[in-house]
């Protein structure tokens, strides 16, 4: 295991939070990877909670593309 599957985990964590994909099933699928890759799993949550942010950072200021 190495930072590639940090990386695939973010994307897929950031494609999971773009297709309204609720937190609890986000959070319960980086849980189950954590068993197999730990990395991965680290790469998703924080993929997931980055564009979550970032999603409303943008809705506050009027920005998001609905």
């Amino acid at each position: 295991m190495n930072s590639n599957t940090f990386d695939a985990g973010y994307l897929d964590g950031e494609l999971a939070a773009i297709t309204g994909l609720p937190a609890r099933r986000a959070m319960a699928r980086a849980s189950m990877a954590d068993q197999h890759d730990p990395l991965y799993a680290q790469g998703y949550a924080d993929g997931y909670l980055n564009a979550t942010a970032v999603n409303a950072a943008l809705r506050q200021t009027g920005k998001a593309a609905s």
